[in-house]
């Protein structure tokens, strides 16, 4: 190991490491609730370990966030029939429904620099070794699929800090800073705040509300702009991008996992 590994492994300590692996740890949580519903996310949800897991990584995140993990975790999570029926009610079948998980619907762009976000966004998993997985049409601008996308970054920042890989860390925590001010961090807190309104008092409203707190304690945390509460989406006059935009056979997988390495 060179002189410049120990330093910058050194300079970065263990709670760094600790600090990755709890939100590694929130986002696991977050994106397996917005995720369509299946028996395996019920399962993992309602798992003890699982909860436990979760409430040790936000309180050691934020206190604030503890709170709403402990809020989360607290109440048993619906069967998977009256998850589902929840779920359709909220999401819809089409494009929008009473709240939107797709980040590019959020904001003034045209058409056109939708879908070169979306492409961009493509090449961003790409850039890192991730593939879409084939089991779900799905567009990569899905909260999930982002909120995935950081769990990714998030594991890979903890084991370059272990390692003391650091052009490994250094690209690793650029791009989370990007994702998370250019895409997740600009309409997630939307999203979250928008459940809390429909579904105050059920599962999918404490997901938004640990949502909305996880994001804006993470752009804090890194020095980015934290997304609003409140964004209007696109005029829906506006020529919509195919669902399945992307690039190539992009398609967001389902359960435990979205991407194909």
């Amino acid at each position: 190991m060179t002189t410049k590994t120990k330093s910058a492994k050194a300079v970065a300590g263990p709670k760094a490491i600790d600090i990755a692996l709890a939100r590694a740890v929130v986002c696991r949580t977050l994106r397996m609730g917005f995720h369509t519903p299946n028996e395996e996310i019920v399962r993992s949800l309602s798992s003890p370990e699982s909860m436990q897991a979760l409430r040790g990584a936000a309180l050691l995140l934020d206190r604030g966030l503890a709170a709403a993990a402990s809020l989360f975790s607290r109440e048993k999570v619906p069967p998977l029939t009256d998850l589902e029926q929840d779920y359709n009610r909220l999401f819809g079948h089409t494009l929008r429904g009473k709240v939107c998980p797709y980040g590019t619907e959020y904001g003034k762009a045209h058409s056109f620099q939708q879908a070169h976000i979306l492409s961009d966004l493509a090449g961003f998993y790409l850039a890192f070794g991730l593939r879409p997985a084939a089991a779900v049409n799905e567009r990569v601008d899905h909260i999930a699929y982002q909120l995935e996308f950081l769990e990714f970054l998030s594991r890979k920042e903890a084991f370059a800090l272990e390692q003391g890989e650091q052009e490994m860390l250094e690209v690793t925590r650029h791009a989370l800073k990007k994702l998370l001010r250019e895409h997740l961090g600009r309409f997630g807190r939307a999203v979250g705040s928008r459940l809390q309104q429909e579904d105050r008092d059920g599962f999918y409203g404490r997901l938004g509300s640990l949502c909305s707190l996880f994001l804006r304690t993470e752009c804090e945390r890194q020095g980015v702009p934290v997304g609003s509460e409140v964004l209007e989406l696109l005029s829906s006059e506006e020529e919509r991008v195919p669902m399945a935009c992307g690039t190539g056979d992009e398609e967001l997988g389902t359960g435990e996992t979205s991407f194909d390495v």
